[in-house]
């Protein structure tokens, strides 16, 4: 997906001090990004990694995930209201869609839209201070990768019990 833009976090740099949650919950009333501890007792960012095939939005009935033109998955809140099913949070294999309780029933990273549209970055990205969080082309990735981060993010999928990356 050439010109598609994520974010990439290097977990191997990431240093668990939450500064990604709480600026993006200061930018966005609530946070889009949300800390978990390992099994390893390592805290690590949960976030929306936009996927190529993203089965958030394959699963929810009211169409309310688009990818927008930069490449993020944008929730429509507005279609998403009422939803009962929750499929969206049970079908995100990056526990990365959360039930709020804040006006919209679902929320999720859109890689700061509004800020973006503006011209500025994601706020994470801005303020991470070990550079761990990254926005990215799709097709860098590979390049920024490392035996240490993929070790890293290994670990991090396991906790999340998932077999490898989508």
């Amino acid at each position: 997906m050439s010109g598609q833009k994520t974010l990439y976090i290097d977990y191997s740099l990431c240093i668990g001090c939450e500064t990604c949650e709480y600026v993006c919950r200061f930018t966005n009333d609530t946070s889009r990004i949300h800390m978990t501890r390992t099994i390893d007792g390592v805290m690590v960012p949960l976030y929306c990694q936009h996927c190529e095939n993203p089965k958030c939005a394959n699963a929810c009935p009211r169409g309310a995930l688009k990818r927008d033109k930069d490449g993020a998955i944008i929730l429509q809140s507005m279609l998403c209201r009422g939803c009962q099913t929750k499929n969206c949070i049970l079908a995100c294999p990056h526990s990365a869609m959360f039930e709020t309780d804040r006006g919209v029933m679902v929320a999720k990273c859109d890689m700061c839209a509004q800020r973006r549209q503006v011209g500025m970055g994601p706020a994470c990205v801005e303020m991470c201070p070990c550079a761990a969080i990254r926005y990215v082309d799709r097709d860098e990735i590979p390049a920024l990768e490392t035996e240490k981060s993929k070790l890293a993010h290994q670990k991090v999928l396991d906790h999340l019990k998932l077999p490898g990356k989508e």
